[in-house]
């Protein structure tokens, strides 16, 4: 019997719920929510974006219900993120552009500038973003750690591989480090990984970069490293709690941060991997075999609140942006 598509828009309440009242498979343009939990025939949820966090809760993983993602579509241009924000930070590119429009050749401490060659790097997660960045990273001709949450070595040789699952900490892996780069899923184990001890661990004048999730990081613990200066240097893509960023947000004023908008330019066939994905997911289904990117019982994410939009953004932060667009 050939399969019966139904497509709903995300806004249209209505018929999701008209809809999981039949359905066996649900494919989302975002993030899941009780509602899939409680569906009467729904076995398999896929939400096509990097990760589960959003609605990770105990039920899902207790449920009979099959959760996956597009884990792993978007790695490489991730990757490039994080070492735009490297380059950035070890060029003083914010600096040298303010220069620029001044009209002024330079800037002070220009003679003290080094690049990323040699400098020592430890990815905090080795998933698909993890293994691309430590390709870029060995190119840059950089010394590379990494700490992920499985007992795996890694496939590239020059990577030396701390895991959670042989009994090594972050702490291990980061000690001595230029760069902390966090590529990270989300869950209560590696929720605030990166704190104080972590940060007093690196090396003097380093950098932190975060194109995975806000709330790998103790933020308050970042701010003070960025004010005395022991972190020179912050890239973020993601904020906590907020997204977009309030203007009175402390980080804005914060040393020596840049800050991207949760945004990071898509794959040229980010489509296609994503088709790939649900067509190899769709075979193992019909065959009854376990399926890509499946959430399991360490994807579980209980610890804090999930990140909420600002609620008066409907009309400040509309009217902000607005005139802010402007003046760029």
């Amino acid at each position: 019997m050939p399969s019966k598509l139904v497509h709903v828009d995300r806004e249209d309440h209505a018929g999701i719920a008209r809809a999981l009242e039949t359905c066996e498979i649900a494919i989302l343009d975002g993030v899941a929510d009780e509602r899939y939990l409680t569906a009467p025939n729904l076995k398999w949820l896929h939400c096509d974006q990097s990760g589960l966090d959003g609605f990770a809760p105990r039920a899902l993983a207790d449920s009979d219900l099959v959760a996956t993602s597009s884990k792993g579509r978007s790695g490489p241009v991730l990757a490039e993120h994080a070492i735009h924000f490297m380059l950035s930070l070890a060029y003083r590119a914010p600096d040298m552009m303010r220069a620029q429009r001044r009209r002024v050749w330079g800037i002070r401490g220009q003679a003290d500038l080094r690049g990323l060659h040699g400098k020592t790097v430890c990815i905090v997660g080795y998933g698909a973003t993890g293994e691309n960045l430590a390709r870029q990273c060995l190119a840059f001709g950089m010394k590379v750690s990494a700490f992920r949450r499985k007992d795996q070595p890694a496939d590239l040789p020059g990577v030396r591989m701390y895991s959670a699952a042989r009994g090594d900490c972050l702490i291990d892996a980061i000690q001595g480090a230029d760069i902390a780069a966090l590529c990270a899923s989300l869950n209560d184990a590696s929720y605030r990984i990166l704190g104080a001890p972590e940060l007093a661990a690196m090396n003097p004048g380093g950098y932190l970069v975060n194109v995975a999730r806000a709330q790998l990081v103790d933020e308050e613990a970042m701010i003070d490293a960025l004010r005395s200066g022991h972190l020179a240097g912050a890239g973020l893509d993601v904020t906590d709690p907020f997204e977009p960023l309030p203007p009175w947000h402390r980080l804005w004023s914060v040393p020596n941060l840049i800050l991207t908008p949760h945004v990071t330019p898509q794959m040229p066939d980010r489509t296609g991997r994503t088709l790939d994905i649900l067509a190899e997911n769709f075979r193992r289904y019909q065959a009854g075999d376990p399926l890509l990117h499946q959430f399991t019982e360490e994807d579980v994410f209980s610890r804090a609140p999930k990140p909420a939009g600002f609620r008066g953004r409907h009309r400040l932060m509309t009217a902000w942006a607005a005139i802010g667009r402007r003046l760029i």
